[in-house]
């Protein structure tokens, strides 16, 4: 078989209904659907995952700022910072010059 004659046989389609493609069009139309329902279940995964990691660099941001604004309040809730703040904002409460004490009815 010359060259030119593989080529015309390819492009007029001789191929085709000689191979018996034809008669398995169903089977290659199925195969097909599967193709590209397996390409688009892919892409749907692949943006799931995109999804997933922008959530989990999102989470990583709230917790570090979770922990450092959590340090701040601890920071703030020490005697000596609160003492610290009521002088600053002027005013007249001050530290207890003698404990509490208990009283007892009976």
């Amino acid at each position: 078989m010359s060259k030119t004659n593989w080529l015309n046989e390819i492009l007029g389609g001789h191929l085709l209904a000689s191979s018996g493609i034809l008669n398995n069009i169903r089977y290659i139309i199925f195969v097909f659907i599967l193709i590209i329902f397996y390409i688009s279940l892919n892409f749907a995964i692949e943006d799931r995952l995109k999804t997933e990691r922008a959530n989990q660099r999102e989470l990583k941001h709230l917790k570090s700022e979770y922990i450092s604004k959590s340090a701040k309040l601890q920071n703030f809730s020490k005697k000596l910072e609160v003492e610290k703040r009521l002088k600053e904002l002027n005013s007249k409460l001050r530290e207890p010059s003698s404990p509490a004490i208990r009283i007892v009815i009976d």
